[in-house]
C-alpha cells in the first residue's frame, strides 16, 4: 500500500439512490438499478478478478499479409 491510510467507504443502497439524484439534477440521462444490500454484500464478498492484458497485435500488417504483402515492397 502506498500513501499510508485507506479509509474504506461502505456502500448501501442509499449509494446508488444518491447517485442517480445527482444524475437527473445533472440531466444525465443514465439511472442505476438500486441493489438490496444483500447483493452488494455478495458482489464485494467476492475475490477480485485480475485483468491480463491481451497480447498486441498489428491489425494492419495482419490485412497486409492477406493479401500477399505491401506495395512496392
Amino acid at each position: 500500500m502506498i500513501g499510508g491510510n485507506v479509509t474504506e467507504i461502505k456502500i448501501t443502497p442509499q449509494t446508488y439512490i444518491d447517485m442517480n439524484k445527482e444524475f437527473e439534477e445533472d440531466d444525465i440521462p443514465f439511472r442505476i438499478a438500486v441493489p438490496t444490500q444483500e447483493a452488494i454484500d455478495k458482489w464485494q464478498s467476492q475475490p477480485a478478478q485480475h485483468y491480463q492484458t491481451p497480447p498486441a497485435v498489428d491489425m494492419v500488417q495482419e490485412m497486409w499479409d492477406k493479401i500477399g504483402g505491401r506495395p512496392n515492397d
